[in-house]
């Protein structure tokens, strides 16, 4: 196995690019000072799998494919369902304010003017005010302890929520309920980077994100049956009880099966926790550090990468913040009975489904993810701006219900972004910040969009839509942007490098099927590639686990 030697360590230090921002030379020479050697079993800056592997007295073979499928089995079977089904509660319970809003919501709970788009918003809003305690807990916390946490946690408030018959009282529980789903979706992301290989993670991260269009086909039928039960409750205040409940306990046996870590899985033996490990050295982006690094919030702060994906996140946002809160009235607007918009709500939830797979399957086969989201990001510009021409009415209804549905194609988008973000990042505390940053722009999103909607403007919505083709737009055009500067960025890793002492060009093996990993090394070891000349391995991946951030390793190959 590789290792990092204090020959490379000063080397390192001694070559980095002085044409660098000021505050990545800083942070670099700081975190390189501080930084262990892997086998020293000092491992206090550095990350948890690198903690692991100094104490690792097993094989340190290079791994097979026959290996690494093994455990990427193993790892799927056990994860993703565990995963799926936690997304899928939160959006279940969400989601069940716009289910509630068809039966009645509205006169039940005595909701007047904008009061109904601010019960969506407060969600944002919480979401947005707790996102930096969630880059904290993300960091000092086991993520499944606080994966858990916050499970139990909004379960809990939406039971609570379905108590109250005012504004007020809703408006409260549903601010609580935002506040512990702050953490939910930046912690997926945290888990599937320190699971899966960049090559693996697209797919991963869709069908996690697949569960929204799942609690929208289940949730409309739950609520279909939940809205002719005949109780003392009003409809609204079963629905939240019934979603509140199924979360609070699905959160208690989820504490004791989910992993922390993937050396902490007590299905995995050591070497295959050893497999693991080595898979995701591929990706340059190690697994989780405890040590909280306030040069990498810097760093993160002042990419730019950073802010293309957050402007991004917050314009498929407010598309999808707007679609989700008022997509039931805006069915109900084509003509539709009230148990027709429930029914026909589920089409856009197998919509997302298959879009998510389809784009993520997409960025597999292809290795790129700026065109599979240039080409998804085109059905929602056209959808909108087709929905905002056509009129309304039980005669247009057709028309209306196939716009619609091209529309929703949307869902597949934000999952892409985050995915996109989360390969080009490295460093425990930079990805944790760059979560906390995609999350305030999605939070800001979803407040903005659903205000966009006027009650007075049905069945029409023009403010609305109009927000929509415009943020499209600009989303459409900033994804150019972000490729192009990636590119950039790799270009500059290739001149770092050689000015280190090393070949320019590297294969970027986590794009790569496991079953060509054996080739590519050999031609590695030979040192020779049809595009250019490859050192060993030797080097190569040799700081995966220092927790070094994508700006400081020269290794690093950006994701285009």
């Amino acid at each position: 196995m590789s290792t990092y030697d204090n020959q490379q360590h000063e080397g390192i230090t001694k070559t980095t690019e002085k044409t660098h921002d000021e505050h990545v030379e800083d942070s670099i020479a700081g975190d390189l000072e501080k930084g262990k050697d892997l086998n020293s079993g000092n491992a206090e800056h550095s990350d948890l799998g690198a903690a692991w592997l100094a104490e690792y007295t097993g094989p340190r073979n290079e791994i097979t494919d026959e290996e690494n499928n093994a455990v990427r089995k193993r790892i799927d079977a056990f994860l993703l369902p565990m995963i799926f089904i936690v997304y899928f509660t939160q959006q279940l319970d969400k989601s069940s304010l716009s289910f509630a809003s068809v039966f009645g919501l509205k006169t039940d709970a005595h909701l007047v003017g904008q009061q109904y788009s601010w019960l969506s918003s407060l969600v944002y809003f919480a979401q947005l005010v707790f996102q930096p305690l969630s880059v904290y807990a993300l960091v000092k916390l086991p993520v499944n302890v606080w994966i858990s946490i916050c499970f139990f946690g909004w379960g809990a408030s939406l039971c609570i929520m379905s108590a109250f018959t005012s504004f007020a009282g809703l408006a409260v529980w549903r601010f609580i309920l935002g506040a512990f789903e702050a953490s939910i979706s930046p912690s997926m992301l945290v888990v599937v980077s320190m699971w899966w290989t960049r090559r693996e993670q697209p797919l991963r991260n869709n069908i996690w994100y697949s569960a929204n269009g799942m609690a929208t086909i289940l949730g409309s039928l739950i609520t279909y049956g939940l809205g002719q039960a005949k109780t003392s409750l009003h409809p609204y205040q079963l629905i939240f009880l019934v979603c509140g409940l199924i979360a609070v306990v699905l959160s208690i046996p989820f504490f004791f099966l989910f992993p922390g870590h993937p050396t902490k899985a007590r299905w995995l033996n050591d070497h295959q926790k050893y497999v693991s490990l080595e898979r995701i050295r591929l990706n340059n982006t190690g697994t989780q550090s405890t040590t909280f690094k306030w040069s990498q919030v810097r760093e993160c702060v002042l990419d730019p990468k950073s802010w293309f994906c957050v402007v991004n996140v917050f314009c498929i946002s407010l598309v999808s913040g707007g679609i989700t809160t008022f997509g039931p009235l805006i069915l109900q607007g084509f003509g539709l009975s009230t148990f027709d918009t429930i029914l026909y709500n589920m089409i856009p939830g197998a919509i997302g489904i298959v879009s998510n797979i389809l784009s993520a399957l997409a960025v597999t086969y292809t290795k790129r993810k700026f065109p599979v989201l240039l080409v998804a990001s085109a059905f929602p510009l056209a959808a909108a701006a087709a929905l905002f021409a056509l009129p309304r009415g039980a005669e247009h209804k057709s028309k209306l219900l196939g716009v619609y549905f091209i529309l929703q194609v949307y869902q597949c988008i934000s999952p892409l972004f985050f995915s996109w973000q989360f390969a080009n990042t490295a460093g425990h505390t930079k990805k944790t910040t760059t979560t906390g940053m995609l999350f305030v722009g999605l939070s800001v999103g979803n407040i903005v969009g659903p205000q966009l909607y006027k009650s007075s403007e049905a069945p029409y919505y023009h403010t609305g839509l109009t927000a929509n083709l415009i943020v499209l737009g600009i989303m459409f055009g900033l994804i150019i942007c972000q490729g192009l500067y990636l590119h950039m960025l790799n270009k500059r890793n290739i001149k770092r490098r050689i000015a280190s002492g090393k070949t320019g060009a590297h294969i970027d093996l986590s794009l790569e099927n496991s079953s060509k990993w054996q080739e590519l090394r050999a031609k590695q070891r030979a040192g020779q590639v049809a595009d250019g000349q490859l050192e060993g391995e030797g080097a190569y991946n040799d700081q995966a686990f220092m927790d070094l951030t994508d700006l400081q390793n020269e290794d690093f190959i950006y994701s285009l």
